[in-house]
C-alpha cells in the first residue's frame, strides 16, 4: 500500500509506539524521513518521548499527545488500552475513559508544515472527524493512507468515506477487501488515496 515513490515527509496519526514511522525509514535508510507522530495513548508517551529524542531522529520524529476528537471541544473521552486499538468508542461498559486533548490544524502546522507526501491515519473509528475537520491539510498532501471502520460517525460506512474522498479531488489507488472487525460489529479495511492534483 506504500506509494512506489519517495516518501520524505509523513504525518502518523495514530501511531501507537512509533512502529510505522521506524518501518518506513527502514525500509529507505538512504531517505532522512520526516515525522510527526500523533498518539493520544499516555501508555505509549514514554517509549515516544524516547524515540524522538534518539541521536539518529532528533529534529526530524517529532511527537504530540491529542485525540482526534469532536469539533467544538477542548478534549475527548479516550479508552487505553493495552493492545493496539484504543480509541474513543467503548467496548465493555467496564471500561473507564480518560480525557486527551483534542488535535487542531494549528498544532500540526506549528510542528511540521504541509505538504505531507503521506499521511497515514489509523484511529480505530474516529477517521470520519479527521476527514472533516482537517480538512486543509489533507487536500495540501500527496497521498492519504487510511484505516478504515464501518461504524465511524458520518454513518455511512466505506462508500461514505470514498464519496467524500472523491469530492477531495482524491483517486484510490489501492483498496483491501474489508474484514470482519475483532471484538465487535462491523468491517474494517485499508485504502491509498492520491491526490489527482499530484502535489
Amino acid at each position: 500500500f506504500i506509494p512506489n515513490e519517495p516518501i520524505t515527509r509523513i504525518l502518523d496519526i495514530g501511531a501507537h509506539y512509533g512502529y510505522f514511522s521506524l518501518w518506513l525509514q527502514s525500509k529507505h535508510p538512504e531517505i532522512k524521513l520526516t515525522s510527526l507522530m500523533i498518539e493520544p495513548s499516555p501508555s505509549c508517551a514514554r517509549s515516544l518521548k524516547n524515540l524522538v529524542n534518539q541521536e539518529k531522529l532528533a529534529g526530524r520524529f517529532s511527537y504530540l499527545q491529542r485525540a482526534i476528537g469532536l469539533p467544538d471541544s477542548e478534549s475527548s473521552p479516550f479508552y487505553d488500552r493495552s493492545h493496539m486499538a484504543g480509541s474513543r468508542y467503548s467496548l465493555s461498559e467496564s471500561e473507564k475513559a480518560i480525557q486527551v486533548q483534542n488535535l487542531t490544524e494549528a498544532d500540526l502546522v506549528e510542528q511540521l508544515d504541509v505538504p505531507y507526501d503521506l499521511i497515514k491515519c489509523d484511529i480505530e473509528g474516529s477517521e470520519w472527524e479527521f476527514l472533516n475537520d482537517f480538512q486543509n491539510l489533507i487536500t495540501a498532501s500527496k497521498y492519504l493512507l487510511l484505516e478504515w471502520h464501518s461504524w465511524h460517525e458520518g454513518g455511512g460506512g466505506l462508500s461514505q468515506i470514498e464519496k467524500y474522498m472523491h469530492s477531495l479531488d482524491f483517486s484510490i489507488v489501492h483498496s483491501s477487501q474489508p474484514m470482519p472487525a475483532i471484538g465487535r460489529e462491523g468491517e474494517v479495511g485499508l485504502i491509498l488515496f492520491k491526490n489527482r492534483a499530484n502535489i
